[in-house]
């Protein structure tokens, strides 16, 4: 699992490195970061465009150079992932914007669970040492753990410990958003 708090990995919009930035374009194709965004509306007109807003609350457009892209199963309060997103400036008085060059829509993944807030949280709970090798609710880490069938990460000693990360430590809102990263990073 990628380090969630790395925010070299993971920029806000502002922090995306430019197109014309020459360590961009020598970059080998090995260096990536990830932009992760919470999709706000669909504007599609001409070309695939969302709004969307940054983990630091920034509203900007995606757009998508693949006029044919479908945009199905991209819808509001999910979350956008694009891989080496970069951010276009585009002239006094307007704002920027990432554009997805065509071709490079495969770098672009969905998620349908929200990922800001308590969700951006699930993922920086992956950063933390001893994850799924220690019990997430008492820190044991000698015996068998079990470990969570939903998002399979989480462990713990005893059904008394699952229970007590369900209810009282937000396994529960978590968990989907846990099995979404998963799905994506594995």
């Amino acid at each position: 699992m990628p380090p969630f708090t790395d925010t070299t990995l993971f920029p806000a919009f502002y922090e995306l490195p430019t197109p014309t930035r020459s360590d961009i374009t020598t970059a080998d194709d090995t260096t990536s970061w990830y932009l992760l965004a919470q999709i706000k509306e669909n504007m599609t007109v001409t070309k695939p465009t969302l709004i969307c807003t940054d983990r630091r609350g920034m509203d900007f457009a995606i757009t998508f150079e693949d006029t044919a892209m479908s945009l199905r199963g991209y819808r509001k309060g999910h979350t956008l992932v694009v891989r080496r997103a970069t951010r276009t400036e585009r002239g006094q008085g307007k704002k920027a914007v990432v554009r997805v060059e065509a071709g490079r829509s495969g770098d672009a993944k969905v998620s349908d669970t929200r990922w800001s807030g308590a969700g951006l949280r699930a993922g920086f709970l992956l950063d933390r040492e001893g994850v799924g090798e220690k019990c997430a609710a008492c820190g044991k880490t000698e015996g068998a753990l079990m470990k969570c069938t939903g998002c399979g990460i989480a462990a713990y000693c005893s059904k008394a410990c699952q229970a007590k990360g369900w209810s009282e430590m937000l396994h529960k809102s978590n968990c989907k958003v846990l099995e979404s990263i998963k799905e994506i990073w594995g």
